[in-house]
């Protein structure tokens, strides 16, 4: 029997969360459309039109936060700030990417939407959260005018023990609903982290020194690439990622995620 490589196993594992979200959809066909959220039907809610699988209550909920955002880091800000350089919280940051795209902040109904898409079986979820940041923020991601989608990727290792990886079913979501590829395999994980949530600020960079690397024939000269995580901490996983990319030759580069944690 061959024997498989590390990239091979990756490939095997995104092929699994991509089958599964193949089948969740392939219940919303046959069966009455339900809520990703709150479950509730959808047969008579007129929000549902769109296929983005949310009920008008929910999507209210989880689109409630009406405060401005940093053009850089998408942290809330006041109403008349100039954030094209930043906030005060990231102008000294030196991000590598050059702008931050999201839904909403990571409180009440966005956090624990974000929780949940994290679960097993929760593809259905991530894809609708996804559609609705598309929905919500279609002006900007037009600004932004992307080449490509990549999403935030996660050591192949844990593609067993996490088989859903909510940033992947993000990233290909978006890029059908932008009709842009989505280049999965652009950026690889090549060793294991500790989970950056559990560390204090002045450890997470290191500890993702040097965890991120382009792939060869990744074909990134020149792109303008849109970075998908699900939820923003301090930034500096994405900046890491943006970091790679730009050394691969990306010309631009910005995070879209659900919720950035202020």
């Amino acid at each position: 029997m061959p024997q498989l490589s590390c990239d091979d196993l990756e490939q095997l594992s995104g092929l699994r969360s991509k089958l599964a979200y193949a089948a969740s959809s392939l219940v919303d066909f046959v069966l009455p459309p339900a809520c990703a959220f709150c479950t509730r039907d959808l047969q008579n809610d007129d929000e549902s039109v769109d296929e983005i699988h949310l009920c008008g209550r929910c999507r209210k909920n989880l689109t409630s936060d009406l405060r401005a955002a940093c053009f850089k880091c998408g942290m809330p800000v006041g109403p008349y700030v100039d954030t094209q350089q930043g906030c005060p919280e990231c102008s000294r940051r030196g991000f590598r990417f050059d702008r931050v795209i999201r839904l909403g902040v990571y409180e009440d109904s966005l956090r624990t939407a974000c929780i949940r898409g994290k679960s097993p079986g929760a593809e259905a979820l991530a894809a609708a959260l996804a559609s609705l940041l598309w929905k919500k923020q279609a002006g900007e991601l037009n600004d932004f005018a992307p080449d490509v989608v990549v999403s935030v990727p996660q050591f192949w290792l844990h593609w067993f023990t996490r088989p859903h990886h909510q940033a992947s079913t993000m990233a290909e979501v978006l890029a059908e609903r932008l009709g842009i590829p989505c280049n999965e395999r652009a950026v690889r994980k090549v060793r294991r982290t500790v989970d950056q949530s559990s560390l204090l600020k002045s450890k997470r960079l290191k500890n993702l020194d040097h965890a991120f690397r382009a792939r060869r024939g990744a074909a990134l000269k020149n792109k303008r690439v849109l970075i998908v995580d699900d939820i923003l901490t301090t930034g500096t996983t994405c900046n890491e990622v943006a970091r790679v990319v730009r050394k691969a030759g990306a010309k631009a580069a910005a995070v879209a995620v659900i919720a950035v944690v202020p």
